[in-house]
């Protein structure tokens, strides 16, 4: 199996990555910088647009720097406003400012798609928290975070960051994130609005630096106009470098902030050259501007040279560090494309198209996807969804092809593939409802002479139907089986990842392994870490289903490390490894390892939408609570299992995993006295499965325990000759175990023998022992009356054997009949044997004897230790 290279994340702006370049003229502010900034682990700077909160905290980062104090800096655009995308960005700044180590470590991360997930949050933690790590990061433009799952995380890594690391947050308005602890714990460093505003001797350096020649009275009169505001300032200054009456300039700010911010801006804007106007009008839409757009949007090849002058102009443009990314003020943008509508009220839409097409041509589709939704063209944003749709729901941004295409006109319903892209999108991130929506727009999608969106269709139909629907349906409307190759590598993938667990609903493992093997090679060509864990737990699911026990757990162990090695220890994705590793665990006798991939597997549970994955979780998470219980919640344990298998969804799993479960649910039910609850197993094995090994193997296991040994022995016997359909290898294992016992107590040692080694010639290479101990009152005999003859498998039996003070403690004897149990019942009660006898209307003998009996199978030599014990069982 090879290994993977490094996680999965959404491509990152570099210049969103680098410390702002300083304004020229820029007044150091010493009553925020010297012991303020960073005096806490956390600090929020927090204050209106244009407040100078970036500046400050850049100039703080600078001399940081300069003190060898690795930053790490984050500017947050709105796209990052959903996990995959924020952790990404978030990680892409960490390793900027980290040694090769930690950077290492950090990029085979993979983030979480569109959930929190504290162990992500926590591995992030435990690398930040060793040697090489920055000291500082920076998350500028916070405001922009109102995700829930988004806001939790970060609120996670807040609530306990790494030792060395502080946490400066810059907003215009609070995050909704817990301060209040913080502020509660003195963890917080606060700078708000009014730490912000420039004071008069402040505002009289900063005009100076710029060479604006103001009176005192001038400064004092403008601070209080704008209320110290920087932006204000900083606009107000431009203005006055070509105004001939600064005095008569001031004198007409009025207004509050809003109103004056627009005066500045109409104002600024007005004496600007008019090519430079042109400019600014034809390149406003995006918020991140490379040299290389704003030249496209604008036709001039001095584009450079254009946003480099406005960058001097301060306040109106910030640069990256590297000189290619340049970014409108929020507030400036928003007012030239303000301006751009009055004038032509379709040119917004022109330039977002613009931008739109720039972006994909440049390998940025997930932005020019949201320009080309708001450029009003939906032919352009249905031809992005047809060419790029699929490619970002593999990469791990499903939830903004979703959350983009359900602000789309409704008109893009009577597209067909942008139906089916939304579909696969919508089931990517756990919305079946909203799937159905688009699948049923996408009527002619099954249309053989487009096998691209065919393909799509039908990965999407079979996705719903492993959601909780009729796969077999499913197979025969789609007619996914016989879908050849597309020459398509992503819609390929969709296909095989998804057909493969469809084949195993109906019993084709053969099939499945290929598809899903195909999927993984692709899938790690591609880097599509979703689909490689997808790929890998569905491997180790066919593998289970097969019963290839050393295969099943090589797969799912793989699949956990690949997890575990980007932060996904609680995915809903690993849930399914976590499952076949229990499983795995319980089949071989490791307990431990069974009781601890169960609890890990409850965890990861949250967000699963697949039926087998979850009915499978949850019944492990059961047994393996009654193989570590007694008393009542032995009895709960047993009763919880049997609810969930008699519940109707559980009929959609496949063969493989009702299979295994039934003789499970079968024993525990006996265990506790419900013969009622195993002859219900029983009866609904049957008709899931009728005429099985599975079914009759099951009947044969409730006549035992019936006592009517004939009857099982007649069940067992075309199962033993092979005459039945077989699901399980296992199933064959029980059904020689079952009937060994039975076949010696009828003095027929030969066929005891016969069956006894035909379960170690399976068994023992897989270390299969589950089977033995369940059956052990009865095997242990025929076990050390014939050891020395079973060949390869003696180590095997002599493992088994060494174990034995441990495995009785996990396996029960021989059941109680239905008359034992009822005598049981009287047994805690002040009754004599006689007066037992009476009241059920048998003779005293008889009541001595089930008594006797009672008290053999409960391993007890008294009435008050069969009381004792059958508490301890769960029994009574």
């Amino acid at each position: 199996m090879p290994r993977d290279e490094g996680g999965s994340r959404a491509l990152v702006t570099p210049t969103r990555l680098r410390v702002p370049r300083l304004a020229a003229g820029l007044v150091r502010r010493e009553r925020l910088l010297d012991g303020q900034l960073g005096s806490r682990p956390v600090t929020l700077v927090c204050a209106p647009a244009g407040s100078g909160k970036t500046m400050l905290v850049a100039a703080w980062a600078a001399e940081a720097t300069v003190r060898e104090e690795p930053i790490a800096w984050l500017s947050l655009v709105d796209g990052d406003d959903r996990p995959f995308e924020f952790w990404s960005s978030l990680i892409e700044a960490l390793r900027t400012a980290s040694t090769p180590d930690v950077a290492a470590a950090l990029d085979e991360l993979s983030p979480p798609r569109d959930t929190v997930e504290p162990g992500f949050v926590a591995a992030v933690a435990a690398i930040l928290s060793q040697e090489g790590g920055p000291r500082w990061l920076v998350l500028d433009d916070a405001q922009r975070l109102t995700d829930p799952a988004v806001l939790a995380g970060l609120d996670l890594l807040l609530a306990d960051p790494p030792p060395g690391l502080g946490v400066v947050l810059v907003a215009r308005w609070d995050p909704p994130v817990s301060l209040h602890r913080l502020r509660l714990a003195g963890l917080l460093h606060e700078v708000r609005a009014a730490d912000l505003a420039f004071t008069e001797p402040e505002a009289a350096e900063l005009f100076s630096a710029i060479r604006v020649a103001l009176s005192g009275a001038d400064v004092a009169r403008l601070v209080a106009r704008t209320e110290g505001w920087a932006a204000g300032l900083r606009l107000a200054a431009v203005s006055l470098s070509d105004t001939a009456d600064p005095t008569a300039f001031v004198a007409a700010f009025e207004g509050d902030q809003r109103a004056v911010a627009d005066y500045l801006f109409a104002e600024i804007v007005q004496h600007l050259p008019a090519d430079l106007h042109r400019f600014l009008l034809d390149t406003c839409i995006p918020e991140q501007l490379s040299v290389a757009l704003a030249a496209e949007l604008s036709g001039r090849s001095d584009a450079g040279a254009l946003l480099d002058r406005l960058c001097r102009a301060n306040a109106l443009v910030v640069q990256s560090g590297d000189m290619t990314w340049y970014r409108y003020h929020s507030l400036l943008r928003t007012y030239l494309e303000s301006t751009l509508r009055r004038q032509d009220v379709l040119a917004p839409g022109r330039q977002h198209a613009a931008v739109a097409h720039w972006f994909e041509a440049h390998e940025h589709p997930a932005a020019g996807l949201e320009h080309a939704l708001h450029s009003g063209d939906e032919e352009l944003l249905a031809g992005i969804v047809r060419r790029r749709g699929l490619r970002l729901i593999l990469t791990g941004q499903a939830a903004m092809v979703r959350d983009t295409l359900a602000a789309a006109p409704e008109t893009l319903l009577q597209d067909d593939t942008v139906a089916v892209v939304a579909a696969l999108a919508c089931l990517d991130t756990g919305d079946p409802t909203a799937a159905d929506r688009w699948l049923a727009a996408a009527g002619h999608a099954a249309c053989p002479d487009r096998p691209r969106t065919r393909g799509m269709w039908a990965s999407a139909v079979i996705q719903r139907a492993l959601v909780g629907g009729d796969v077999s349906a499913a197979l025969e409307a789609t007619g996914i089986l016989g879908l050849p190759a597309t020459g398509d590598g992503d819609v390929d993938l969709m296909v095989w990842a998804y057909r493969g667990p469809a084949r195993m609903r109906s019993g084709d493992y053969t099939g499945a392994v290929d598809d899903l093997r195909r999927a993984l090679s692709i899938a790690r060509a591609e880097h599509y870490d979703p689909f490689v864990l997808w790929s890998l737990s569905q491997l180790s699911g066919m593998a289970g289903s097969m019963c290839d026990l050393p295969d099943t757990l090589a797969w799912a162990e793989e699949a956990i490390t690949f997890a575990t090695r980007r932060g996904w220890v609680e995915s809903p994705r690993l849930a399914y490894a976590y499952l076949l590793a229990a499983w795995t665990a319980f089949l071989t006798g490791d307990v431990d390892g069974q009781a601890r991939y169960a609890r890990l597997g409850m965890r990861a549970l949250d967000g699963v939408n697949n039926v087998e994955v979850e009915v499978g979780v949850r019944a492990m998470h059961e047994l393996a609570l009654f193989e570590a219980a007694s008393g009542p919640e032995r009895r709960r344990a047993a009763e919880a299992f049997h609810a969930i298998w008699q519940d109707p969804v559980a009929d959609q799993v496949s063969p493989a995993l009702s299979g295994h479960a039934g003789p499970q649910e079968v024993r525990m039910a006996l265990a506790v006295g419900e013969f009622r609850w195993a002859t219900e197993a029983a009866t609904r094995l049957e008709e899931r499965l009728p005429g099985s090994s599975e079914a009759a193997t099951l009947r044969a296991q409730v006549m035992r325990a019936r006592g009517r040994t004939t009857d099982a022995l007649r069940l067992l016997a075309p199962v033993l000759r092979g005459r039945t359909t077989t699901h399980l290898a296992t199933t064959t294992v029980i059904a020689h175990l079952l009937a060994a016992p039975l076949e010696a107590a009828a003095s027929n040692d030969g066929r005891a023998f016969e069956s006894l080694c035909a379960a170690l010639e399976w068994a023992a290479p897989q270390n299969c022992q589950r089977p033995f101990l369940d059956a052990w009152a009865g095997v242990e005999p025929l076990l050390l009356l014939h050891q020395g003859r079973f060949g390869l498998a003696e180590a095997f039996v002599a493992d088994l054997l060494a174990a034995r003070p441990r495995t009785t403690t996990m396996t029960d004897a021989h059941p109680l009949s239905p008359r034992e149990l009822e005598l049981l019942g009287d047994l805690p009660s002040m009754l004599s044997v006689k007066e037992i006898a009476d009241a059920r209307g048998v003779s005293i003998n008889t009541a001595k004897t089930h008594l006797g009996a009672i008290y053999r199978k409960l391993g007890v030599g008294g009435r008050n230790e069969a009381v004792r014990e059958a508490r301890r069982r769960g029994l009574l």
